[in-house]
């Protein structure tokens, strides 16, 4: 039952009614060959903000969020949300179709399948959701225990975590990554095609200019006296690892956390877009290079500056198994033709720095001490591209200066909204939090 009665509120249930009879109608015409005349979602949801008694004069909803929930099904709900994701977001989506477009029409064209591709990241997801449903399960169970004075903590973890099944945050979280995937799979297909545009040519360049930049040392043999240890090398390792989870939870995180405020998790979408594509991609082509842990390989007949690098690498290798060399070697066989499997070579810009410099930006908008933690990770990335030989130090340095220019373009002021236009879709959208409080425990609070 509906804890009150408020004119506001029965006019709010007057209209979807209403929407829901024209469903029916609509269906029933269909079925005698009337044809539709269904109102779409995103003119329902129009009409709703048209309501301007649901709303007071600070601007928000007079009724609670359980009222609404208890009016909208699960459907409505992902309906609504989904129709205001594309009103507020479609120049994102707009851009990834357009890129995603292009990348199968040059594979069809050179006779490839992207199927590879997309089952590689499809793996990617799984690994993302099994961190996300721990993240879920932890966060439901520590509310739990700060409730289990007022009932069974048992009994409030599985309600929270019922009502989150039950919400649209998963199908919400799940479409997020259905979309990252589909870009970065296009994404990969196309950093496959850089030696092929443009062979590896300028290591011995970057080589040369991270020496002059430290006084004639290489940057890995100034930081080596500190991190040259086999812990440190393991926790570079660990921390290198968790870069590609922790881009599927950024990514999909923001668009379910009701603490992220709608114009930041846009922000970063789209910086996110634009440096994959500009950093990754185009600059990646201009300044094709493989990294140290391949400078003799690429530069035959050079002495390698790298040489005792590897070696390290391979000692503690031998002792602790380190992911970073089982990749490196892959990616190799890979570019060497040996192995039939997605992989790309590209060292300068470093991507793994310019993404964890837009994890440490968009923190700081979302709370200072989440924005410190992210960028203390950010630094461990910086100096493990340099101690696990994945990248000189230019590497890092460029793609961190090219992401915080992407990050300031795309904060910009652009076009202002209307103050009177609320975002409804929003409250439909954070259900799972709002009822639950577990979600919104995802994030640290603005």
């Amino acid at each position: 039952m509906l804890p009150r009665r408020r004119p506001d509120l029965f006019l709010y249930l007057g209209a979807v009614e209403e929407w829901r009879q024209d469903q029916s109608d609509a269906a029933a015409g269909d079925e005698a060959g009337l044809g539709s005349g269904a109102l779409p979602p995103l003119l329902f949801f129009k009409k709703l903000v048209s309501l301007k008694t649901l709303f007071l004069p600070s601007g928000p909803i007079s009724m609670s969020f359980s009222e609404t929930a208890q009016i909208l099904s699960h459907a409505d709900r992902l309906s609504i949300w989904f129709a205001n994701e594309r009103r507020c977001n479609g120049k994102t989506y707009a851009a990834i179709i357009t890129f995603v477009l292009l990348t199968w029409f040059v594979a069809t064209i050179r006779g490839d399948t992207l199927l590879p591709y997309l089952a590689e990241y499809a793996q990617r997801i799984l690994r993302s959701l099994q961190v996300f449903g721990s993240a879920l399960v932890i966060g439901a169970c520590s509310l739990a225990l700060v409730k289990g004075r007022r009932g069974s903590p048992v009994g409030i973890a599985m309600a929270s975590l019922g009502r989150l099944a039950m919400s649209t945050l998963i199908w919400r979280y799940l479409f997020a990554c259905a979309v990252l995937a589909l870009f970065l799979a296009c994404f990969l297909y196309n950093k496959t095609m850089i030696p092929i545009i443009a062979p590896f040519q300028w290591d011995e360049t970057f080589s040369r200019w991270d020496s002059i930049l430290l006084g004639g040392h290489q940057p890995w043999q100034v930081i080596q006296p500190i991190v040259g240890t086999p812990w440190m090398t393991v926790l570079f390792d660990i921390m290198y690892s968790a870069w590609v989870p922790i881009v599927f939870l950024f990514w999909a995180g923001l668009l379910v956390s009701p603490r992220v405020p709608e114009p930041i998790r846009v922000r970063y979408w789209r910086a996110t877009v634009m440096s994959w594509i500009l950093i990754g991609l185009v600059m990646a082509t201009l300044f094709s290079s493989a990294g140290p842990c391949y400078f003799a390989d690429v530069v035959p007949g050079a002495p390698s500056p790298y040489k005792d690098l590897v070696e390290y690498l391979d000692e503690v290798a031998a002792t602790y198994p380190l992911s970073s060399s089982l990749a490196k070697d892959m990616l190799w066989q890979i570019y060497a033709g040996q192995v039939d499997l997605p992989g790309g070579i590209s060292a300068m810009p470093s991507m793994h720095n310019a993404q964890a410099t837009l994890f440490a930006a968009v923190a700081y908008l979302i709370d200072r001490r989440f924005g410190h933690i992210m960028l203390a990770y950010a630094v461990l990335i910086f100096l493990g591209s340099i101690h696990l030989g994945w990248h000189y130090a230019l590497d890092g340095i460029v793609g961190v200066g090219a992401a915080l220019v992407i990050w300031w373009i795309c904060g910009l002021p652009g076009p202002r909204r209307h103050p009177d236009q609320p975002h409804l879709a929003d409250h439909f959208a954070t259900d799972a939090g709002r009822e639950s409080g577990t979600a919104s425990n995802l994030m640290p609070k603005a």
